[in-house]
């Protein structure tokens, strides 16, 4: 029997994330939907997948007309539909622009993303950004007690 449906013979891993650069450490270099154990997420914006701990999960709430606006579940445990997003202001304006929300909630109404983009501008570090620093000192001078591990 033949095989239907298939793009190419890289299969599912062709698409590869165009965040490979701006992963957290302790994601996997390949990510395939075949990893045992790890729940793995399609962004919105720029349909590339991720670990669902890379991801923000975005929900729509009424407002208090009725006009369905976005927001962060941070905790991840908001009730109803989420939508999942790379924390790249890239990917929001990708989103917004293909109104991938409003596919991806079934909603009716173009929803509001501004409380969106204001997260991403307060919480997330963009790439190339200074991280803050942290003082690598040891013992006393990490966090007061002389027999920390620490740094």
């Amino acid at each position: 029997m033949s095989r239907r449906g298939r793009l190419s013979e890289a299969g599912p891993d062709a698409r590869q994330s165009p965040h490979a650069g701006t992963r957290l450490p302790d994601v996997p270099e390949r990510l395939t939907r075949r990893s045992a154990g790890v729940p793995v997420r399609t962004c919105v914006g720029c349909r590339a997948t991720g670990l669902r701990s890379a991801l923000l999960r975005v929900v729509a709430v009424a407002d208090g007309t009725g006009e369905p606006v976005l927001v962060v579940d941070v905790d991840r445990t908001m009730p109803g539909r989420g939508a999942w997003l790379h924390p790249d202001p890239g990917c929001l304006e990708i989103a917004t622009r293909r109104r991938a929300f409003g596919r991806a909630l079934r909603l009716q109404a173009p929803p509001d993303a501004s409380a969106v983009r204001s997260h991403l501008e307060h919480h997330v570090t963009t790439p190339g950004a200074p991280a803050p620093t942290v003082n690598q000192g040891s013992g006393l001078e990490a966090d007061g007690d002389p027999m920390s591990t620490l740094r």
